[in-house]
Formats: C-alpha cells, structure tokens, sequence
C-alpha cells in the first residue's frame, strides 16, 4: 500500500536579477516562431526568473527529513524559465543519488495526476518502496501566457510515498468531462472532503476546501502538503480535483485513510 509519508509546499518570494541570454532568447524564439507566438525578452527581465531547481531545493529543505526515493517523478504543467536543466536528475543528486528519475510536462495541470498514477504503479510492480513526487511552477515567461496575466506564483509541492502514512493513494480515475461526475464517481469513506482546485466549477454535496487563484498545476498539491496531517483528524477521505482551464478536461485524485478498508 503507497501512502503520503510526508510532505511540503514552499512559495518562493525572492527575485533573481536579470541576466541577458542570448542563447535562451534564441532558443525560445526559435521555438515560439513557428507557431506564430512572439517573444518579448523584456518579459523574461520583468520576472522573478525563479528555476524549476531552485524550487525544488526549497521545498525539499521544508521536509522533516530528507527521504531516500528509489523513484523521483518530477511534474509541471508550464515549462521552466531556463529548460536546459535536468530536474529530475538534479532532485536525484540532492536526495543523494541512485533512483529512476523522470518529468511529466506536456499535459497541463493533469501532469501531477499522472505522476502520483505512476507512482502507484511503481510502487505495485515491486519497483518502487520510496517515491517522491515534486509538482513544480514558475511565473517567469518570454511571451503572454494567459495563465500568468493575473500573476502566477513560484510554488513546488513535494509528496513523499512509501509506508505508514495516514493517507493511502487509493485512486487516480481517467479524466472526464463532467467534474461532478468525477467526483462523485471518485469519493469514498464517511467523512470526505473535495480540495478543489482554482478551476473547478459545480461540485456535489460534500465538505469542499477551495484553493485560491495564482497557481496552476500546484494549486491542489500545495494545500495537501500543508493541510494534510489535520485533514486526517477530521476526514477518512479527500479527492483533489481541478479542471484544466485550457482543455475544459477535469481531473481527480483519491486518497483513504489507510486504516480504512473498502472499495474505492
């Protein structure tokens, strides 16, 4: 059984002092172009230009002991501000080195949802008895990306699965076009509680614990990593959940006190 051993959520604060870079600049000009997208190098001057390792350095520090993964599943929705970096490989290095390591991008605010699915499959294949799962954003863009108009901030949650935590990954269902749906489909136990992301519209019946707007794909992750030793005391479930703003598509996620038996 892969349970949420332990746990952070850091939100960075500090700005870097901007650095011209042509190679940057010329990479993500060359990458933007063909899609008819501009580049606006004084953008990349206007942010914070906070890294994706920097993030997550941060947020590992934030652990009450520094966990020994065989597994290391970096997440993130919206791409790094300098992407010639390793994330995975650099989270490795910090843990002290030797697990299989890996992002998932490319998917929105899914990615998350898929990487604690991996996980769970991992860890059932006998492949995994320590995961670590780091959810990773940054604000700093080259050109109008929408999600940052209104400001996005520079967060990283990360999630540490092995044995004897309160929470047990029970779930991760395929996404669905009907949030209510989903999550009715998703909840278990007695006492349940829905954390529902900035996105997520018309939710059944239940206790819900709303994020606030400025994160995209962190914004679940962030409030379980903070909440999620005294939403053991008063819940025997929770399903995180958002919808995707760009993709209308929404996402859920189970997790049971592990002392409860049942079907999901």
């Amino acid at each position: 059984m892969l349970t949420l051993t332990a746990a952070s959520a850091v939100v960075a604060t500090h700005r870097n002092p901007y650095v011209p870079d042509e190679w940057l600049v010329s990479y993500q000009r060359d990458l933007m172009t063909p899609f008819g997208v501009e580049l606006d190098p004084e953008r990349l001057a206007r942010g914070a230009g906070v890294t994706f390792q920097e993030l997550a350095g941060q947020a590992l520090e934030l652990l009450p002991e520094p966990p020994k993964p065989d597994l290391v599943v970096v997440a993130h929705g919206l791409p790094d501000h300098y992407p010639f970096r390793s994330i995975g490989g650099h989270v490795d290095k910090l843990l002290g080195g030797g697990s299989e390591n890996f992002a998932i991008s490319e998917q929105g605010l899914r990615a998350p949802f898929t990487a604690l699915r991996v996980a769970a499959a991992y860890h059932r294949s006998g492949r995994c008895r320590v995961g670590t799962v780091v959810v990773v954003e940054q604000g700093t863009f080259g050109n109008d990306e929408p999600l940052a108009r209104d400001g996005l901030a520079d967060t990283a949650a990360v999630l540490v699965l092995g044995g004897g935590g309160p929470w047990e990954i029970a779930a991760v269902p395929p996404a669905s076009d009907d949030l209510a749906e989903l999550v009715s489909a998703s909840v278990a136990g007695h006492r349940p509680l829905v954390v529902a992301g900035p996105w997520a519209g018309d939710l059944p019946d239940l206790p819900v614990h709303r994020v606030a707007r400025g994160s995209y794909c962190t914004s679940v992750w962030l409030a379980l990593a903070r909440h999620h030793e005294e939403w053991a005391q008063a819940h025997d479930a929770l399903v995180l959940c958002d919808t995707d703003p760009r993709t209308g598509r929404s996402h859920a996620a189970l997790l049971r006190r592990a002392s409860q038996e049942g079907t999901t």
